[in-house]
Parts: structure tokens; C-alpha cells; sequence
């Protein structure tokens, strides 16, 4: 390894050059006596993806897994240091990352595709769901995603309330380790508990719209290739409920066993999740899916809006998509938004094809990640 590390230097070295000079591209192309706007735009955009292909390159030589492996003798502190930044193995015990109470923690690959869509028609049919119709399930359905990830799904389709569902879940496991594949060990709560959990104020809907939920995200299974790595979770969790269907009464205090086990761990390896704080993913619609997808960005760049159309899994026309997204953006610019979900700025290129949106707790300075 450390005979490949001059190599690798240098290959990060040009990628570090080329990307300063997509930045200074950039910049120039937001001057405004400047004619020839998405010529300069394309070139830079070119300049970027060389440099992101190079860096890319070197980092995959490396090799780093996804789960960090501590021996079992490992501190506490060396535990909380490795946690900092992805998943952590430590004995027969594996963790996900940490973070912060005010936060919940989702993969990027959940956050930057059409996994949780912005449609309101999967919501629609939680009464199906309840009562066990298979009708809906998908099997082996392309997810819309970037260009270097492949993600392939199985299950019943999700939605924003699924996100926010599904980061609670985790949230249990945030200073405990996740379940062994082959092990009956289960978080038990109450629905009530689990509403207050998400945030929301129990009633009889939550309490349909929770479980309904839990038994899509119970149905889904998903492949994926990223960055070289081959990687199948053939479940997301696991949700048992106290038989509350054959009287049709739903009580708060109705207790729920959730297990979310060791293979979500591969999600979450060094730069690949992201905390979102909490009122943030709570948004619903187009909003939560843009606050979601920009919070795990350290840096604007300019987006295809085709793309960005494709990515939110936008139920309506394309052409209604743009308004939806102005109307989204400028609802996230207000101030009562978290300051770390805040939208500064954001632009559209001349012909409007492209977005560069700038969050609060960035800097116009930073045009690309």
C-alpha cells in the first residue's frame, strides 16, 4: 500500500488542479457580460468530471471497505473515532456511524435517488397495504439515480413519509449495535412512543400511516453497484405489530418489535450517509426530498434539471416540475428553516436547463463538490 501512495498523490494532485480550473470556468461563466453562458458551463462541467474520474480512480485503489474492522480489544475512544465517519466492526458487535441527537442519519444513496419519491399516490393506497394487497409490489425496478450508481428494487414502492419512517428506525440503534443476520434480537416500542420518536402528535391516521409504512420498508430488498462494490440488502428492517387488525381498534400503547440488522451496514461507509437534521427531514413532498438531497453536499454544482426531475421521482409533467421546484426552493430560503437546510441562493442558466443552489452554511465561493 505504501508503494501505490506517491501514485496516488499524484493522481489527486491533477485531479485537485483540474478541479480549480472547473471552478475558475465556472465563475467566469456567471459574469454577466459573458455571451457565450452554457458554452463556458459545458466546459467546465467536462473539466469536473475528468477530475472526478481521476479522483475516483485513486481513491478506489485504496480500497477502503465500508466497515471498518477494530479488534475486539479496541477502546472506546478508538470506537468513537471510527464511528465519526462510517459503520465499525468491533468484535462480533457492528455500529453505524454516530450523530447527533438532533439529527438522523440516512445512506446517500437513499437521499440522491427516486428510492423515496415525492409522489402522494403511495400514500394513497396505505389502506392496500394494511389489508395485505400484493398488488402493488414491483420486482427488479431500476431506481433513478447518478450516473455511477446502479440501484435495482423489489418491494413495494416508497415514499417521503417511508424516509422519515425509516431514519427513526435507525435512530434506535444509534448507541446500540445492529442485529446479527441469524439473531432474534428486536427494538421494542409502542406506537405512541415511535410518533413522538418522528416528531408527530399520535392520532388514529399516524398510527395506520406508521404501520403501513413499516410494512413497505419490512417488503424491500435492493442491489446496487457504486464505485466498484457489489452490495445486496435483502432487507431494510424487519416490523412485527401486536394483532390489533381483527378488532380494528389501534391504540397507542399497541406495542411494535423493529429489527434492522448488520447488512444496512454496508451503506454506511466513509462519505457515502449523511445526518439530516430532524425538523429538516420531516418535510414531505418536493421540499423533504431537495432539503434531504442537498444536505449531504458539502458544495453547490451546477444540475442537470432533467436529472433533478428523475431523481425526486416527481409524479406530475415535466413541465409543471420546474414551477414545483421554484415554489420548493423559496419555501426552503425562508428563515424559520434550519440554518443548516437553508437555501442561501440559487440559479438557473440561461436557457434553464441547469441548477446551482447554494445552502446557507456554504459560501457563493464553492461551485462544485
Amino acid at each position: 500500500m505504501k508503494q501505490k501512495q506517491p501514485v496516488l498523490n499524484v493522481q489527486l494532485n491533477k485531479a485537485k488542479k483540474l478541479r480549480e480550473l472547473a471552478n475558475r470556468t465556472a465563475r467566469a461563466a456567471m459574469a454577466p457580460a459573458l455571451d457565450n453562458q452554457t458554452t463556458v458551463l459545458s466546459a467546465a462541467e467536462e473539466l469536473s468530471k475528468i477530475a472526478d474520474g481521476l479522483e475516483r480512480k485513486a481513491k478506489l485503489a485504496i480500497s477502503e471497505p465500508p466497515v471498518a474492522v477494530l479488534h475486539s480489544d479496541a477502546t472506546v475512544e478508538e470506537v468513537q473515532k471510527s464511528r465519526r465517519r462510517q459503520a465499525t466492526r468491533r468484535g462480533g458487535d457492528i455500529y453505524l456511524p454516530s450523530w447527533s441527537a438532533m439529527a438522523l442519519a440516512l445512506p446517500n444513496t437513499f437521499l440522491r435517488t427516486a428510492l423515496f419519491s415525492t409522489g402522494r399516490s403511495v400514500q394513497a393506497n396505505c389502506a392496500k397495504v394494511l389489508e395485505g394487497d400484493l398488488s402493488t409490489l414491483v420486482a427488479g425496478k431500476e431506481i433513478a439515480s447518478f450516473k455511477k450508481l446502479t440501484l435495482t428494487f423489489s418491494g413495494y414502492e416508497l415514499c417521503q413519509f417511508d424516509r422519515r419512517v425509516y431514519a427513526t428506525c435507525l435512530d434506535y440503534y444509534r448507541e446500540k449495535p445492529l442485529s446479527p443476520e441469524d439473531s432474534h434480537q428486536y427494538v421494542t416500542t409502542s406506537f405512541y412512543e415511535f410518533s413522538n420518536r418522528m416528531g408527530l402528535t399520535y392520532g388514529l391516521n399516524t398510527h395506520k400511516a406508521i404501520r403501513a409504512s413499516l410494512l413497505r420498508l419490512s417488503f424491500a430488498q435492493m442491489r446496487m453497484r457504486y464505485d466498484g462494490w457489489n452490495l445486496e440488502v435483502p432487507k431494510l428492517l424487519t416490523a412485527s405489530f401486536e394483532d390489533a387488525l381483527s378488532s380494528g381498534v389501534f391504540k397507542g400503547s399497541d406495542l411494535m418489535l423493529l429489527r434492522v440488522t448488520e447488512s444496512v451496514a454496508e451503506l454506511f461507509g466513509p462519505g457515502a450517509w449523511t445526518a439530516v437534521d430532524k425538523e429538516a427531514i420531516g418535510y414531505d413532498g418536493l421540499i423533504g426530498w431537495l432539503a434531504s438531497f442537498y444536505a449531504g453536499h458539502s458544495a453547490s454544482q451546477w444540475l442537470d434539471i432533467k436529472r433533478l426531475y428523475l431523481l425526486s421521482g416527481y409524479e406530475s409533467h415535466m413541465r409543471n416540475f420546474k414551477v414545483s421546484l421554484v415554489r420548493a426552493l423559496e419555501k426552503l430560503k425562508d428563515e424559520s428553516t434550519p440554518s443548516c437546510s437553508r437555501v442561501a441562493t440559487y440559479h438557473f442558466t440561461d436557457d434553464g436547463s441547469k441548477l446551482k443552489v447554494v445552502r446557507a452554511t456554504w459560501g457563493e465561493s464553492k461551485l462544485t463538490k
